[in-house]
Protein backbone atom coordinates (compact mmCIF):
# COMPACT_ATOMS: atom_id res chain seq x y z
CA UNK A 1 0.00 0.00 0.00
CA UNK A 2 1.62 3.61 -0.83
CA UNK A 3 1.12 5.54 1.89
CA UNK A 4 -1.13 9.49 0.79
CA UNK A 5 0.11 12.65 2.42
CA UNK A 6 -2.00 12.02 5.42
CA UNK A 7 -0.40 8.73 6.20
CA UNK A 8 2.94 9.95 5.71
CA UNK A 9 2.40 12.73 7.94
CA UNK A 10 1.16 10.30 10.68
CA UNK A 11 4.02 7.40 9.93
CA UNK A 12 6.37 10.55 10.75
CA UNK A 13 4.83 11.65 13.60
CA UNK A 14 5.00 7.73 14.93
CA UNK A 15 8.01 7.09 14.67
CA UNK A 16 7.54 4.41 12.07
CA UNK A 17 9.40 6.52 9.32
CA UNK A 18 12.31 9.19 10.08
CA UNK A 19 12.77 11.86 7.70
CA UNK A 20 15.37 14.19 8.86
CA UNK A 21 15.04 17.63 8.07
CA UNK A 22 11.52 17.10 7.96
CA UNK A 23 9.39 19.68 5.94
CA UNK A 24 5.47 19.48 5.37
CA UNK A 25 5.75 21.58 2.37
CA UNK A 26 7.62 18.20 0.47
CA UNK A 27 5.09 16.43 0.42
CA UNK A 28 2.95 15.93 -2.17
CA UNK A 29 -0.68 13.54 -2.65
CA UNK A 30 1.38 10.31 -2.37
CA UNK A 31 5.14 10.99 -2.27
CA UNK A 32 7.98 12.87 -0.35
CA UNK A 33 10.25 15.22 -2.26
CA UNK A 34 14.04 14.99 -1.60
CA UNK A 35 16.34 17.81 -2.04
CA UNK A 36 20.27 18.43 -3.20
CA UNK A 37 22.45 17.75 0.07
CA UNK A 38 26.08 19.01 0.98
CA UNK A 39 28.05 17.11 -1.33
CA UNK A 40 28.70 15.72 -4.55
CA UNK A 41 31.16 14.99 -7.59
CA UNK A 42 31.57 14.58 -11.43
CA UNK A 43 33.97 12.97 -13.78
CA UNK A 44 34.90 16.60 -14.59
CA UNK A 45 35.96 17.74 -11.16
CA UNK A 46 36.95 14.39 -10.11
CA UNK A 47 37.29 15.29 -6.34
CA UNK A 48 34.61 16.21 -3.58
CA UNK A 49 32.23 19.53 -4.26
CA UNK A 50 30.47 21.17 -1.39
CA UNK A 51 27.43 22.12 -3.02
CA UNK A 52 26.37 23.91 -0.20
CA UNK A 53 29.37 26.55 -0.51
CA UNK A 54 28.94 26.56 -4.01
CA UNK A 55 25.20 26.97 -4.19
CA UNK A 56 25.04 24.17 -6.92
CA UNK A 57 26.56 21.28 -8.90
CA UNK A 58 27.94 21.47 -12.75
CA UNK A 59 27.04 18.46 -14.67
CA UNK A 60 28.48 18.81 -17.90
CA UNK A 61 27.71 17.06 -20.69
CA UNK A 62 27.91 13.46 -20.86
CA UNK A 63 29.31 13.68 -16.93
CA UNK A 64 28.76 11.24 -14.52
CA UNK A 65 27.96 12.60 -11.05
CA UNK A 66 27.43 11.10 -7.51
CA UNK A 67 25.44 13.39 -5.24
CA UNK A 68 24.41 12.97 -1.52
CA UNK A 69 20.27 13.72 -0.48
CA UNK A 70 20.04 16.18 2.21
CA UNK A 71 17.41 14.26 4.04
CA UNK A 72 18.22 11.14 6.43
CA UNK A 73 15.76 8.31 6.16
CA UNK A 74 14.94 5.99 9.00
CA UNK A 75 12.68 3.25 7.94
CA UNK A 76 11.02 1.06 10.37
CA UNK A 77 10.79 -2.70 9.29
CA UNK A 78 7.40 -2.55 7.67
CA UNK A 79 8.06 0.19 4.91
CA UNK A 80 9.75 0.08 1.67
CA UNK A 81 10.58 3.41 -0.25
CA UNK A 82 10.58 3.36 -4.12
CA UNK A 83 12.34 6.40 -5.52
CA UNK A 84 12.52 8.38 -9.13
CA UNK A 85 14.14 11.53 -10.57
CA UNK A 86 11.72 14.52 -10.48
CA UNK A 87 10.40 15.05 -13.86
CA UNK A 88 11.80 18.05 -14.70
CA UNK A 89 15.04 16.63 -14.43
CA UNK A 90 14.44 14.12 -16.33
CA UNK A 91 13.37 16.20 -18.97
CA UNK A 92 16.15 17.87 -18.78
CA UNK A 93 17.71 15.05 -20.58
CA UNK A 94 19.43 13.54 -17.20
CA UNK A 95 19.10 9.60 -15.72
CA UNK A 96 19.23 7.94 -12.34
CA UNK A 97 21.55 5.03 -11.90
CA UNK A 98 20.63 4.87 -8.59
CA UNK A 99 18.23 1.37 -7.72
CA UNK A 100 14.75 2.46 -7.47
CA UNK A 101 14.09 0.40 -4.14
CA UNK A 102 15.02 1.56 -0.47
CA UNK A 103 14.40 -1.75 1.97
CA UNK A 104 12.57 -2.18 5.48
CA UNK A 105 14.92 -0.68 7.98
CA UNK A 106 16.78 1.45 6.47
CA UNK A 107 18.82 3.99 7.82
CA UNK A 108 20.85 7.06 6.09
CA UNK A 109 21.38 9.28 3.75
CA UNK A 110 20.54 8.20 0.17
CA UNK A 111 23.65 8.83 -2.44
CA UNK A 112 22.08 9.73 -5.95
CA UNK A 113 23.81 8.90 -9.24
CA UNK A 114 22.82 10.65 -12.11
CA UNK A 115 24.57 10.95 -15.87
CA UNK A 116 23.92 13.87 -18.04
CA UNK A 117 23.06 12.90 -21.30
CA UNK A 118 22.33 16.04 -23.07
CA UNK A 119 24.71 18.52 -25.25
CA UNK A 120 23.80 20.98 -22.45
CA UNK A 121 25.61 22.00 -19.40
CA UNK A 122 22.92 21.12 -16.92
CA UNK A 123 23.10 22.93 -13.16
CA UNK A 124 21.96 21.29 -9.66
CA UNK A 125 21.39 23.96 -7.15
CA UNK A 126 21.52 23.16 -3.61
CA UNK A 127 18.35 21.68 -1.53
CA UNK A 128 16.55 21.95 -5.05
CA UNK A 129 13.97 18.79 -5.41
CA UNK A 130 15.65 16.30 -7.21
CA UNK A 131 14.28 12.18 -6.06
CA UNK A 132 10.33 11.21 -5.48
CA UNK A 133 9.76 8.98 -2.56
CA UNK A 134 7.11 6.89 -2.25
CA UNK A 135 6.75 4.87 0.42
CA UNK A 136 4.97 1.70 0.91
CA UNK A 137 3.62 -0.69 4.03
CA UNK A 138 4.52 -3.76 3.85
CA UNK A 139 1.47 -6.57 4.97
CA UNK A 140 3.62 -7.70 7.73
CA UNK A 141 7.48 -6.58 9.17
CA UNK A 142 10.80 -7.66 7.28
CA UNK A 143 11.56 -10.60 8.90
CA UNK A 144 15.60 -9.56 8.16
CA UNK A 145 15.31 -5.91 7.69
CA UNK A 146 18.63 -4.27 5.94
CA UNK A 147 21.49 -4.16 6.77
CA UNK A 148 23.60 -3.87 4.13
CA UNK A 149 26.84 -1.58 3.48
CA UNK A 150 25.04 1.43 3.20
CA UNK A 151 23.69 0.93 6.38
CA UNK A 152 24.41 4.28 8.55
CA UNK A 153 25.72 5.84 5.67
CA UNK A 154 25.25 9.82 6.01
CA UNK A 155 27.71 11.11 2.98
CA UNK A 156 30.00 10.54 -0.09
CA UNK A 157 32.10 7.47 0.87
CA UNK A 158 35.49 6.68 -0.39
CA UNK A 159 33.89 4.35 -2.71
CA UNK A 160 32.02 6.94 -4.10
CA UNK A 161 34.58 8.99 -5.40
CA UNK A 162 37.04 6.12 -6.40
CA UNK A 163 34.27 5.46 -8.97
CA UNK A 164 34.66 9.06 -9.99
CA UNK A 165 38.80 9.68 -9.35
CA UNK A 166 39.00 5.94 -11.73
CA UNK A 167 37.47 7.94 -14.79
CA UNK A 168 41.17 7.98 -16.88
CA UNK A 169 41.18 8.31 -20.89
CA UNK A 170 39.10 10.36 -22.19
CA UNK A 171 35.78 11.63 -20.48
CA UNK A 172 32.26 11.32 -21.26
CA UNK A 173 31.61 14.60 -21.66
CA UNK A 174 35.37 14.34 -24.90
CA UNK A 175 33.53 11.60 -26.22
CA UNK A 176 30.47 13.14 -26.77
CA UNK A 177 32.13 16.60 -27.73
CA UNK A 178 34.16 13.93 -30.39
CA UNK A 179 31.52 12.39 -31.80
CA UNK A 180 29.33 15.91 -32.10
CA UNK A 181 32.45 17.30 -33.90
CA UNK A 182 32.58 13.86 -35.89
CA UNK A 183 28.81 14.17 -36.96
CA UNK A 184 29.64 18.14 -38.30
CA UNK A 185 32.38 16.96 -39.95
CA UNK A 186 30.50 14.26 -41.91
CA UNK A 187 27.90 16.94 -42.37
CA UNK A 188 30.38 18.94 -44.31
CA UNK A 189 31.24 16.00 -46.48
CA UNK A 190 27.64 15.00 -47.04
CA UNK A 191 27.26 18.79 -47.98
CA UNK A 192 30.07 18.50 -50.45
CA UNK A 193 29.24 15.39 -51.98
CA UNK A 194 25.96 16.62 -52.74
CA UNK A 195 27.71 19.60 -54.62
CA UNK A 196 30.14 17.40 -56.51
CA UNK A 197 27.03 14.95 -57.70
CA UNK A 198 26.18 17.96 -59.93
CA UNK A 199 29.29 19.67 -60.36
CA UNK A 200 31.60 16.56 -62.04
CA UNK A 201 28.33 15.64 -64.54
CA UNK A 202 28.59 19.67 -65.45
CA UNK A 203 32.50 19.31 -66.13
CA UNK A 204 31.99 15.88 -67.48
CA UNK A 205 29.30 17.62 -70.16
CA UNK A 206 31.44 21.06 -71.02
CA UNK A 207 34.60 18.37 -71.97
CA UNK A 208 32.70 16.46 -73.95
CA UNK A 209 30.99 19.34 -75.98
CA UNK A 210 34.30 20.73 -76.18
CA UNK A 211 36.08 18.06 -77.42
CA UNK A 212 32.96 17.89 -80.18
CA UNK A 213 33.26 21.48 -80.95
CA UNK A 214 37.45 20.22 -81.38
CA UNK A 215 36.75 18.07 -83.65
CA UNK A 216 34.32 19.10 -85.73
CA UNK A 217 37.08 22.18 -86.54
CA UNK A 218 39.65 20.07 -86.98
CA UNK A 219 37.48 18.24 -89.69
CA UNK A 220 36.64 21.52 -91.35
CA UNK A 221 40.40 22.45 -91.17
CA UNK A 222 41.37 18.74 -92.97
CA UNK A 223 38.64 19.20 -95.20
CA UNK A 224 39.63 22.85 -96.67
CA UNK A 225 42.94 21.24 -97.02
CA UNK A 226 42.48 18.52 -99.04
Amino acid sequence: MILTDRQIRERVTAGDIAITPFDDAQIQSASIDLRVGEEGATTKTKKRVNIREHGFLLLEPGDFGVISILEELKLGPQYVGRIGLRSKYARKGLIATTGPQIDPGYHGRLTLGVTNLTPQTVSIPYKDDILTLELHRLEEPAEHPYSGPYQGKLGLGPEDLEVIAEGDGMAFSEVLTTLRTLSSNVGHLTSKMDTMQWVIPTILCVGIGLITILVAIFGVIITVKH
